[in-house]
């Protein structure tokens, strides 16, 4: 093995585990791998967090162009496949599809994460954020156990078995979800061995895959300078990324103006970079502040509170788009719909999510997940009530017009 290849695997070492360390975990003096964090170490981790040196900063731009390309990839995904899964007398609701692949590909990449930021740190961000959280939603799963509790489908059985009917979605879903995550993580455990396997293999820079390994790592990982002038120092990943996001946003527009087919499907490829990019600058809420931290219960340190934010404030609006459908402010027009439907699959579907919520519920303690789950389930199912379950109540139209 070449000194080259001998650094790049020493790197890659410690780089996966800065990010197991990252993530709640750490190694096991026995077996070498991840294990979860003990509630009686969780403090010891937070004041180790705070003598950590200031990370390096990625370049913007490849980032952001990155949510946006796998952004609207999630949005056709998560679409289509529940399209795909919806028929007469289904067995599972069609939803249960995306959010397992989700949790599945986020899995997977828990385990690649050193490899994939040793690539391109936007390619990490992009396909975890951008793809895994658009393929995922949140706020459509409450829905879902929303109109089970309260039978807004008019079915013909007692309000017990409407409990039962919403008990049997909200439970389903998140053990699926669970379950995709570790079969992920047991996949991207093997990926990764065999990429390191990879590296030992490659004895001579005259083979064509170490050619092509090397260009994908030429330039620089990180930088301070902000603005488009950093273009040649940029990495080959971050380049493509950059121009797939541009071609991206083109395609959506010129996909509007022109195919009136799916219209609606276009149009939430438009509003969905929008939710992502909320939520990723709503996960700074994840890391507590210094100060705030001594006045947090000890409970609550260490819970995401970016991503209950996000799921929170888009099942809200989920739930005035649900009533806003129905026709009863305003009697809408097919663009309106074209619209509602845009940001409804869009910007809410992607701003929730269930691949990073699953994710955090995993690492989390088991205090501290039980907690989360309930809070975070209660909290959006209080919302649709508040907003539609009150209104629909006193309104005289309870059903769906677009």
């Amino acid at each position: 093995m070449s000194k080259a290849q001998e650094q790049h695997s020493r790197e890659l070492e410690e780089r996966n585990r800065v990010m197991d360390a990252e993530e709640g975990l750490s190694a096991s003096p026995v077996t070498g791998m991840p294990v979860e964090e003990t509630p009686e170490t969780m403090e010891a981790a937070y004041e180790a967090e705070e003598a950590r040196p200031e990370p390096m900063f990625m370049f913007m731009e490849p980032v952001l162009a990155a949510l946006v390309f796998f952004s609207m990839i999630g949005v056709l995904v998560r679409v289509y496949l529940t399209d795909l899964f919806t028929y007469r007398k289904q067995p599972i609701y069609a939803l249960i599809w995306a959010q397992m692949i989700g949790c599945l590909v986020m899995g997977a990449c828990m385990r690649l994460k050193g490899v994939l930021i040793h690539y391109s740190p936007a390619l990490n961000v992009g396909i975890t954020t951008g793809l895994c959280g658009s393929i995922t939603t949140f706020s459509s799963w409450q829905l879902a156990v929303y109109e089970e509790f309260f039978n807004t489908n008019k079915g013909d059985h007692t309000r017990f078995k409407n409990f039962l009917g919403g008990i049997s979605v909200l439970a389903s879903t998140m053990a699926c979800a669970i379950g995709a995550l570790r079969f992920g993580q047991m996949a991207g455990e093997e990926l990764r061995l065999a990429y390191e396997h990879y590296l030992r293999s490659v004895n001579t820079e005259a083979t064509p895959l170490y050619r092509i390994n090397t260009m994908l790592l030429g330039g620089q990982l990180a930088g301070r300078r902000r603005g488009w002038f950093g273009w040649d120092k940029w990495r080959f990943m971050d380049r493509a990324l950059a121009v797939a996001g541009v071609l991206a946003v083109v395609a959506a527009v010129l996909v509007v103006a022109l195919a009136r087919s799916t219209r609606s499907v276009s149009i939430a490829l438009l509003f969905g970079p929008l939710g992502t990019l909320l939520r990723w600058r709503l996960a700074s809420l994840n890391a507590p502040h210094a100060r705030l931290k001594h006045l947090t219960p000890s409970i609550l340190l260490g819970l995401p509170f970016g991503t209950f934010a996000a799921n929170v404030l888009g099942s809200a609006t989920l739930a005035v788009i649900h009533i806003l459908q129905t026709g009863v402010v305003v009697l809408p027009s097919a663009a309106a719909c074209y619209v509602l439907a845009a940001v409804a699959d869009g910007f809410c579907g992607c701003l929730t999510t269930v691949s990073t919520f699953a994710a955090e519920v995993s690492v989390l303690n088991r205090r501290r997940s039980v907690l989360y789950t309930a809070v975070s389930v209660v909290a959006t199912q209080a919302l649709f009530i508040l907003i539609a379950g009150i209104y629909f109540k006193t309104a005289t139209v309870d059903y769906a017009v677009c």
